[in-house]
């Protein structure tokens, strides 16, 4: 089993996310040279993404269960922030390729569509827990926080 981690930070679950990215990146360009394995990379990619979703929640967990969470409040609050900016940004653009590929069906673009539709979706639980988070650990104006 997986030690919870130490850090309260965003590059808990990056590295794995970066991979993801990486395969699929890696399958848009085998599909624009229109090699037919292309889709042999989007697995992989999935399989990345579910694991650093797996960290990004298993992240959430520690934070929620710090003790002294007011001297950690601003990293706490920058975790949720980041997290929040990252997976945003990657459902809309697994949204857009899904809708961008659905005229591209017969060559290939099936693929995308089972694809990102459903890590779109993945990428919403995330989004939706790092906003909560964000609210539930709001800095105040008043108070003078510093970061340690």
């Amino acid at each position: 089993m997986l030690k919870q981690p130490d850090r309260i930070s965003i590059f808990n679950y990056c590295f794995a996310l970066g991979v993801s990215e990486v395969f699929f990146l890696s399958s848009f360009y085998l599909s624009i040279l229109e090699v037919s394995f292309f889709a042999i990379a989007l697995p992989f990619s999935a399989l990345f993404l579910m694991f650093s979703l797996y960290l990004f929640l298993r992240t959430h967990k520690a934070a929620k269960t710090l003790p002294n969470q007011d001297e950690r409040r601003r990293e706490i609050h920058a975790f949720y922030h980041q997290s929040f900016g990252i997976f945003t940004i990657i459902f809309f653009t697994l949204l857009f390729v899904a809708l961008a590929f659905i005229p591209l069906l017969d060559n290939g673009g099936h693929f995308y569509l089972l694809y990102c539709l459903p890590m779109a979706l993945l990428c919403m639980i995330p989004g939706i827990v790092s906003y909560k988070g964000m609210k539930s650990f709001k800095l105040e104006n008043g108070r003078n926080l510093t970061k340690i």
